[in-house]
């Protein structure tokens, strides 16, 4: 078998080669490598978007989502379909199975799309329903931008401004497309003066269609003149200037004169009405987003953005002002340099643990590991499809005290050969070679334990992906480096024999050496120390054992006092929703919206921007919804350290002045305040779905819902997805009046839309912008503001006369929902909730709601409640999560069984895995941190990590009994040998993530607690792994030999014999 240490030492030169290659190739990856806030990734979800202006959520889901959703049922590999009704608008979310290929989820989409051209009888009025695909970009933005009225200039120039802007970004390398959010259509509005059109006998449908013909461009044929040219006839007849509309001929009056449209109508540029109104820091605004395309490193895009941004700015008209309020680029760029000076403290921390304990030159060789690995890494990233991203820079974080273990031991046990007089070659191969198995298998259990992790399925698996990616293959890195680089450069730069301890260059070497010696002096004590606190403990091992699990089950207890949240925020921005009462205007929501703006104003520099708009808010869903009553600002404030570190201080305070302001004003309803959540899109942290087939029974099953959710305390911002919307002028038509006129609802239903929100026969391209403008003819708004003035609207009827709605129909004012949504194509409740995080979490509270109405089938016959949002899709993870960790016990296992040839020894192995859990609840629980799916993953990986000092324990306890030995002689020389490595491996990966677990670069409400359940895991395992697994395993030695001779076999008859790893 090919020696890797012999051949290193052999092929120096071509080491060196793919050392340097390795390096550099790194650094140009490191260079080129796109930088994300998150990876490229899927949701797996496509949307089917319909927008049908002037609509109720009634009519929409009739005439367009019911009909959509019969077709899309049939498409195959659906997971989920969900839809929402609201006024004016169907949105249907296909969620695609997580088992699905690429191929097998491009054809469901292909079916998709089939399906959707199949419904060919939707609402003419209704656009064509778009599917779009949605992905973490259409999501989270790369920026926003704001083009604010700031001196009066009026709606016209900004959205001019907006739409050039917007024009200009999407030019820009790597951008994807850019949204506008709060401008207007433009449009010219044909008022017709009822009385006038009366009088000339017209009614608003016959004016509309006289514009509609006297607008065409006619194709005419071609003419072939006397020389037999032929040439192409065309009849023009567009509108040139508004002026032409106005000069329109409507009718001949039976005087033979012409009724011109300006005679009976007054034609006025303006806008479509307004459904959503846009304010930046309280100035009117129109806010530009910039989606970005995959693999495009954010900070050069929003770099381009700002500087277009800023050379844009200098030829802007007085009054208009830009400013980029989004900028995601900063969020990534401080967390690379928080993470970057976490992990800067964490290697000087090790390279100082290292110099004092194995000599300088030794603690450089050891050093190389790291930058090689993730250099290493680096170069792979692009060939995985992967990114520099915040997903694996904690990655790269969690495996950076680990780098070094490997090295650490390799050079401890060829420094060991060195002192024994060995020729330094000698030393180098066989030091290597003894201990390169049980690296080997160090390494391989650690990827055991997060290789399952690629297996966890749906958006968080997908999102949570790339942290196990990051981690293996910079693993895979430092085993590289550790038995092939190290054994070269240690022939070339390690120490040698007497000389290893003041090889030192000449203004280090006296304080190296007496740093050192004094280190030598107090790791010998504490041996000392260990060996004698080890006696009692052998001796009294299996009360020691007990000892062991019954600390095990304290934490489990301690555990129900900390605090979980899975995807805990560390944005610095954050989401106010405010509800106007129900008959609310846009006005009067504006106007809500400017008193709470001036009341975000006292907060001062502790808020850096407010974007708000009237019309629209966050739904229960997460997504932006709309209505006229609706408001919503996105907050955002300094990203200072203190901030990043304690955001819930200003979220709290905010939210303290919103009640207050919510209280004091008749004209806001409710007020919402949550953050965005630092993750996958999962939903609300509450969001009990009541299924059933009576949909009023449904309605009052979710009303108690509520009314338990309030009981408990930390439980916030409780809703349903079943508003009631604003009134509804009802028309009911008398069939046997309307027949006696001859007159259908069609007639009837096209004069009340003409009346009041118009028609629109035409458009006018305007010669300016070339841009094509609708033509709407409506009625004068004081003329259409009672119930009376509708009832007294002109219906022409088959015979010529015209006849008034009032006498052939009724109307009645009534009240219907602003959403309806459906789960599975029918009809649905969903009651929603925020929590604290502190007093309630969104598991605990799941789980007290399901144990309150455990009994709700018998309760309500027919009706199942439904944990979804945040609660199920961490139900899922876990239990996914919970699989990988089975997966990788399993895998460990069959690795230890392997290097050791027995079925026990790997039991005593792994004891410390459940250990670790010891620390990670007693960290979270000391430091205050809440335990996040981070930590969930930091968890299983532990499981790989832990095993690592028990598996070379338990190695030289085996070679000890293959010398000759006892069992307690073994144990007890093997532990006075691997103290120092245990104790120097545990130092040097807790070293490396202590700083972000104390926020010693900077407290990090994600970082710090992942950072912090493998430091004080690793600590705690470590710690029992000194004492656990040689008790542990005395104990199963003893065990074996009363059953051997319990069956008559005699002391070690047919008892498994312990073999050292092969190698050796």
């Amino acid at each position: 078998m090919v020696s890797l240490p012999a051949q290193s030492v052999r092929q120096v030169v071509l080491v060196n080669v793919l050392f340097v290659l390795v390096i550099v190739a790194g650094l140009f990856a490191f260079a080129t490598i796109p930088v994300q806030v998150f990876p490229d990734i899927s949701f797996n979800t496509a949307i089917v978007n319909t927008v049908w202006p002037g609509a109720s959520a009634d009519e929409i889901e009739r005439l367009i989502t019911t009909k959509l959703e019969e077709e899309i049922q049939e498409v195959d590999g659906i997971k989920d379909l969900v839809s929402y009704s609201r006024a004016g608008l169907s949105d249907i979310e296909i969620e695609w199975d997580e088992t699905l290929s690429e191929v097998e989820q491009e054809a469901s989409l292909n079916q998709l799309r089939a399906a959707v051209d199949r419904v060919n009888d939707l609402p003419e009025e209704a656009e064509e329903p778009f599917i779009l695909e949605l992905s973490v970009h259409e999501v989270r933005p790369s920026c926003m931008i704001a083009v604010a009225d700031v001196g009066g200039v009026g709606e016209y120039t900004i959205r001019e401004v907006s739409r050039d802007l917007e024009k200009r970004l999407e030019r820009i390398p790597g951008v994807r497309k850019a949204v506008l959010r709060g401008d207007r259509e433009r449009e010219l509005r044909v008022y017709v003066d009822r009385d006038r059109a009366l009088q000339a006998d017209l009614t608003l449908p016959e004016i509309s269609a006289t514009i509609e013909r006297n607008n065409q461009n006619i194709p005419a044929g071609n003419f072939l003149n006397a020389q037999s040219d032929e040439i192409t006839v065309r009849g023009l007849g567009n509108f040139a200037t508004p002026e032409s509309l106005s000069a329109t001929v409507v009718k001949k009056d039976p005087g033979g004169r012409h009724v011109t449209l300006g005679e009976v109508a007054e034609v006025v540029e303006g806008f479509e009405n307004r459904r959503v109104s846009g304010f930046y820091n309280g100035k009117p605004a129109i806010q530009i987003g910039v989606a970005q395309k995959s693999g495009v490193d954010i900070r050069v895009l929003v770099a381009r953005v700002r500087e277009l941004v800023e050379d844009y700015e200098k030829g802007l008209p007085p009054g208009v002002e830009t400013t980029v309020t989004w900028d995601s680029s900063t969020y990534i760029e401080s967390r690379m340099a928080l993470l970057q000076s976490n992990l800067v403290i964490g290697i000087l921390g090790v390279v100082a643990v290292l110099w004092f304990t194995v000599g300088f030159r030794n603690a450089l060789l050891a050093i190389l590991a790291i930058p090689f690995s993730f250099l290493f890494a680096l170069y792979a990233f692009p060939f995985m499809g992967m990114s520099l991203n915040s997903l694996t820079l904690i990655g790269f974080i969690m495996v950076s005290g680990m780098l070094v273990d490997h090295a650490i031991i390799i050079i401890e046990n060829i420094y060991r050969h060195v002192e024994g007089g060995a020729e330094l070659k000698a030393a180098i191969v066989q030091g290597t070679e003894q201990v390169m198995w049980p690296v080997i298998a160090t390494v391989g259990t650690t990827l055991a334990a997060f290789l399952p992790m690629l297996m966890v399925s749906g958006t968080s698996g997908e999102f949570f992906a790339l942290l196990p990616k990051a981690v293996i293959i910079t693993l895979v890195g430092s085993l590289v480096e550790a038995l092939i680089i190290l054994p070269a450069h240690y022939l070339d730069w390690g120490s040698r024999r007497a000389e290893a301890h003041d090889v030192d260059e000449a203004g280090l070497r006296g304080m190296s050496h007496r740093a050192r010696a004094a280190v030598d002096r107090s790791v010998m004590r504490l041996r000392e120390l260990y060996l004698r606190a080890l006696e009692p403990v052998l001796h009294h091992r299996g009360s020691f054992f007990l000892a062991c699990c019954a600390a095990l089950l304290f934490s489990c207890g301690l555990s129900q006092h900390v605090q979980v949240d899975l995807f805990k925020s560390d944005f610095n921005q954050f989401f106010v929703t405010v509800d106007a009462p129900i008959d609310a205007g846009i006005e009067q929501t504006a106007e809500a919206l400017n008193a709470i703006d001036q009341t975000l104003a006292g907060f001062g520099a502790e808020l850096t921007d407010t974007m708000s708009y009237a019309g629209m808010k966050m739904s229960g869903e997460g997504g932006p919804t709309n209505g006229v009553n609706y408001g919503v600002f996105y907050i955002q404030f300094p990203d200072t350290r203190e901030n990043v570190a304690h955001p819930e201080r200003i979220f709290g305070a905010v939210r303290a002045k919103m009640d207050e302001a919510a209280a004091e004003r008749s004209d806001i309803e409710s007020v919402q305040t949550f953050a965005p959540r630092n993750g996958p899109p999962v939903g609300k942290p509450i969001a009990i779905r009541v299924n059933s087939d009576d949909y009023e029974q449904a309605k009052r099953v979710a009303a108690e819902l509520k009314a338990e959710l309030a009981t408990i305390p930390g439980v916030y911002n409780i809703e349903d997805n079943m508003p009631i919307g604003p009134r509804e002028l009802r028309v009911r038509l008398d069939d046997h009046r309307a027949s006696l006129h001859g007159l259908s609802f069609q007639d009837v239903g096209l004069a009340l839309r003409a009346t009041n929100d118009g028609l629109v026969p035409s458009t006018f391209k305007d010669p300016d912008s070339d841009e094509d403008i609708d033509i709407r003819v409506m009625v004068p708004e004081l003329q259409r503001r009672s119930i009376a003035d509708l009832l007294d609207v002109e219906i022409r009827a088959p015979a010529g006369h015209t006849v008034k709605l009032g006498d052939v129909a009724e109307i009645e004012v009534e009240r219907s929902y602003q959403s309806l949504y459906h789960y599975d194509a029918r009809r649905a409740v969903v009651v929603y909730g925020e929590v604290d995080g502190q007093q309630a979490t969104s598991v605990s509270v799941n789980g007290e709601m399901a144990a309150r109405f455990d009994d709700a089938s018998q309760r309500w016959p027919g009706v199942s409640l439904i944990f979804g949002g945040e609660a199920q899709e961490t139900e899922r993870s876990m239990a996914e999560l919970l699989s990988s960790l089975v997966i990788a016990l399993i895998a460990i296992y069959a690795i230890l069984a392997a290097q050791f040839r027995s079925y026990l020894q790997p039991v005593v192995v792994m004891s410390v895995i459940g250990f670790a859990y010891i620390g990670v609840v007693i960290g979270m629980w000391v430091l205050d941190y809440p335990i996040t799916m981070y930590v969930f993953y930091a968890m299983i990986g532990l499981a790989g990590i832990v095993v690592n000092d028990s598996l070379v324990l338990i190695d030289f306890v085996n070679q000890g009994r293959a010398q000759g030995l006892s069992a307690l002689d073994a144990v007890r020389e093997s532990c006075r040998i691997r103290f120092r490595p245990i104790l120097l491996t545990t130092v040097t990966t807790i070293s490396g993530l202590l700083p972000m677990a104390l926020g010693l670069g900077g407290i990090h409400p994600v970082y710090g607690p992942f950072a912090a359940g493998i430091v004080f895991g690793l600590a705690v395992a470590s710690g029992l792994t000194l004492f656990t697994v040689p008790a542990l395993y005395l104990i199963l030695e003893n065990t074996k030999a009363r059953l051997a001779r319990g069956l008559g076999r005699g002391p070690g008859g047919g008892v498994e014999v312990p073999v050292a790893a092969p190698g050796r």
